[in-house]
């Protein structure tokens, strides 16, 4: 299905407003965030990007692939600093 290239929203009493079912279908299939940017002509609605897919490895361990090479310093730190906020 493709979206539509416009379409007018209601914005509730708490600021909420629902995008349509054919923009949510083009933006993300499921739920979480989008992106929006404020721009010259108004606001940009844009999908998160995505940061990886996890598959399963032949020794059936799952792999997070990034699309680039990252180093066991940097996951380590990055493991480190999200146990950190916690």
């Amino acid at each position: 299905m493709s979206s539509p290239s416009w379409a007018l929203v209601k914005v509730d009493r708490q600021g909420r407003l629902v995008l349509p079912l054919g923009f949510r279908e083009e933006l993300t299939t499921t739920p979480g965030q989008v992106v929006l940017t404020q721009t010259d002509d108004g606001v940009l609605i844009s999908a998160v990007p995505a940061q990886g897919a996890v598959t399963m490895s032949e020794d059936g361990l799952p792999v997070l692939r990034l699309g680039r090479i990252v180093s066991n310093a940097q996951v380590v730190a990055a493991v480190d600093a999200e146990r950190g906020a916690r």
